[in-house]
């Protein structure tokens, strides 16, 4: 009896916590999830113990369907996880060793015999982190490709991150095995751990609870991102699956099922370098040693760790560019360890006054450019993602407590300042750029080729939206829309070679000629196009 009577006590003592957290949580994703600024799914569990599971926005924006606890999403750089448990799964097996030799795998590959495993696993291989999809096709192309690129450094003795390497590991999970790097993960770990609704090949899952990215998210406008036309990045992040899947991934490191405590207290250990063991991330929170892997791309961000002391698992993966996860895990952490936390109250801008702060403002060597699209404000900075600014009040926006934007009216009342404050410190005022900076085209089809400068487009009179150009003379070749001569703002051709989205595959000019151009931003989340050979 006594025993039972500890069990109700315990019941009603840890319940009640477990409640009033899940309430906090709830009220934190609802919050973000009504300002348009959270889209995705959210898994938390203490001890083996799920204390908050929960799904918010569209997993397909068109339809208005609702994400679920089902939905699978992209997971990218989180793979790299898997690759390495199939590394360490083979060591144990004495099929291989983490001290191998590159060499041993591929003996023409550059200082292949400096290069190890463990390099590999732990971004400390000098190998460039340079994995373009043209020249990811298949393992020819690639080692032919990467092995041409001089090392960023001697090999074990500086840090990188670089998914060259991860690449490398999934072909030589291919060597010793004699299977395809996907189908090993399968039979390694999806099934026996029955991860039934993970896996790779996400253009063809046809799934219902298949969750699309976007690089622009509302109730009202959608826009996906950038779709890969093979399973690119591969072993470095092509994976899908859902918050459930990873959690049973979390207990099975947990309990040593897959792989063997002291495997995974090296994998769990720096190498080198103190936030990256062997294809683990590591970190710490309230002092506390967290380990996991993010993983972000087009249209998906994915958080994964598991608070080891404390056996803590957070799992959140979002299907929109413009989610704050980055900036909600602050305020989950200090949730779940009754730390003091302020839930922003988010101001209700009219899309007018939004409209009055779009611009390009520079400093020093900096543009940041400011959008407005549906409610929202959208904030860019050279090769940094975009992220939607949360609304303070009408001229004051933050991304979190220490990253603001605060727009100044001159003494007309117009709005041509912006001061920055940035997360190390750093404070930036910039001014309107008034040189009317504007969208043109780039590529080997155009007079500048890919490292020159735009060509121009014309602005339709009629309608500033419209750019053109009437008549031009193009060669045989590709190019993208780019604006102010800005690779961090550049327009391409996603995967259904009809519409656009952002850094995406260059739109091909099959024959020299004379084009006709147009780049319609009348709706700035879904540009449209037209490349047509010119009548005249």
């Amino acid at each position: 009896m006594k025993p039972i009577l500890i069990c109700i006590v315990l019941l009603l003592t840890v319940n009640p916590l477990f409640s009033q957290k899940s309430k906090k949580l709830e009220q934190l994703f609802s919050t973000y999830e009504k300002a348009g600024l959270f889209s995705g799914s959210v898994l938390i569990a203490d001890k083996g113990k799920i204390i908050f599971e929960k799904s918010y926005g569209y997993r397909n924006a068109p339809k208005k369907e609702k994400n679920t606890n089902n939905s699978l999403y992209r997971v990218f750089s989180t793979t790299k996880m898997f690759t390495a448990t199939v590394i360490f799964q083979l060591e144990e097996q004495g099929k291989l060793s983490l001290n191998d030799k590159l060499s041993k795998y591929y003996p023409d590959f550059p200082k292949g015999d400096s290069i190890t495993i463990a390099n590999l696993l732990s971004h400390t291989s000098g190998i460039p982190n340079d994995t373009n999809s043209e020249y990811t096709v298949d393992e020819e192309t690639f080692i032919k490709y990467i092995s041409a690129k001089p090392l960023n450094f001697s090999p074990g003795k500086d840090w990188d991150y670089s998914n060259s390497g991860y690449y490398i590991l999934s072909y030589i999970i291919k060597k010793v095995t004699g299977l395809d790097y996907d189908q090993v993960i399968e039979n390694n770990i999806l099934k026996p751990l029955k991860m039934n609704h993970s896996g790779f090949h996400f253009n063809n899952v046809i799934d219902e609870n298949k969750a699309f990215g976007y690089e622009f998210l509302s109730d009202n406008k959608s826009n996906e991102a950038l779709r890969f036309k093979t399973d690119h990045p591969f072993g470095a992040g092509a994976m899908y699956s859902t918050v459930e899947d990873l959690f049973k991934f979390n207990e099975a490191l947990k309990n040593y099922s897959i792989l063997k405590k002291e495997t995974i207290d090296k994998a769990f250990t720096p190498y080198l370098k103190d936030d990256y063991g062997l294809g683990f991330q590591i970190s710490t929170v309230f002092d506390k040693k967290r380990v996991g892997h993010d993983g972000g791309g087009p249209g998906y961000r994915s958080r994964y760790y598991r608070i080891l002391q404390d056996d803590i698992c957070v799992i959140v993966i979002s299907n929109s560019e413009l989610s704050h996860t980055d900036f909600i895990f602050p305020l989950v952490e200090k949730i779940l360890y009754n730390k003091p936390y302020n839930i922003p109250t988010i101001a209700k801008v009219s899309r007018e006054d939004l409209k009055k702060l779009e611009g390009v403002y520079s400093a020093e060597n900096s543009n940041f450019y400011i959008k407005s699209a549906d409610g929202k404000l959208v904030f860019k900075e050279g090769s940094y993602p975009r992220n939607a600014l949360l609304p303070l009040n009408k001229t004051s926006f933050q991304l979190d407590e220490k990253f603001t934007c605060t727009f100044q009216p001159d003494q007309n009342g117009k709005i041509n300042t912006v001061v920055i404050h940035f997360w190390d410190g750093t404070v930036k005022t910039a001014k309107r750029n008034t040189s009317n900076p504007t969208w043109g085209i780039i590529g080997n089809a155009t007079p500048s080729g890919w490292d020159g400068k735009d060509i121009p487009l014309q602005t339709d009179p009629k309608n500033r939206n419209i750019y053109f150009l009437k008549n031009y003379t193009l060669k045989k070749g590709n190019l993208k829309f780019r604006f102010n001569n800005d690779w961090g703002y550049s327009l391409g051709l996603n995967n259904d070679n009809k519409s656009i989205a952002f850094d995406a595959y260059d739109f091909p000019i099959h024959e020299d000629g004379v084009y006709d151009i147009t780049l319609d931003m009348t709706d700035i989340v879904k540009p449209q196009y037209s490349i047509k050979k010119s009548n005249s």
